[in-house]
């Protein structure tokens, strides 16, 4: 291996490295471990190849790949953004990871916001090489709905948007009531709505003018 090749690798598994990477991006970073100098294209795609041989890179789609060099790795939900602007990782994703959810699944589900006038977000699944998206539109009302703090997560790690656990579940509560949604309501029985913060749920439903729908969803 060449000496900007290691001191490429070697940024690349640093824990402040981006978890998702660009072809661009990776051009790059490896000009700047060789001093400054232009990576050829056929170098740069001989090392990719190498790279995802030995596992450290997982391609999600052409040109973009998940950072499996630093550690942790980057994880497929880490690259909803990529794939779809200002898309937040909500709905089974969320509530499964905390443990809400009794049928966790393997796809990411994300929400989209849908803003009046502009060109409608591509929505449904989107399949990858790395793993499948579904994504889902919200009007930019209910996505922003409520106060930052009690509708996205803190930084945990996560490289990505992500929706809290109670603003997941208002997200889903609002898809099922939506005429312009086929999401299906959740089943009761299938969460465990004792995980989840009562005060703050309320909170976020009152924001998002779903009081009503969650109360008779929680009677249920």
């Amino acid at each position: 291996m060449k000496p900007w090749q290691i001191k490429f690798e070697t940024r690349l598994a640093q824990a402040a490295a981006p978890a998702v990477l660009s072809r661009d991006l990776l051009a790059r970073m490896a000009r700047s471990a060789r001093a400054d100098l232009p990576v050829a294209g056929s170098s740069l795609s001989h090392w990719l190849k190498s790279a995802e041989a030995r596992g450290r890179l997982q391609r999600v789609q052409r040109g973009l790949y998940l950072n499996g060099f630093r550690s942790p790795p980057g994880r497929l939900a880490d690259a909803t953004d990529w794939l779809r602007r200002d898309a937040v990782v909500s709905l089974n994703t969320v509530l499964g990871e905390a443990g809400v959810l009794n049928n966790p699944v393997r796809v990411v589900t994300a929400v989209v916001p849908v803003d009046a006038g502009a060109p409608p977000p591509q929505l449904g699944r989107k399949h990858t090489a790395a793993g499948t998206f579904h994504f889902f539109g919200l009007p930019r009302r209910i996505l922003e709905a409520g106060a930052s703090h009690d509708r996205l997560q803190a930084n945990d790690g996560a490289e990505h948007m992500r929706a809290t656990p109670e603003k997941a579940l208002v997200d889903w509560l609002y898809l099922a009531a939506s005429p312009r949604s086929h999401r299906t309501w959740p089943a009761r029985g299938d969460l465990d709505v004792d995980l989840l913060d009562s005060a703050r749920l309320r909170k976020l439903a009152r924001a998002a003018r779903l009081s009503a729908i969650l109360d008779a969803w929680l009677a249920g």
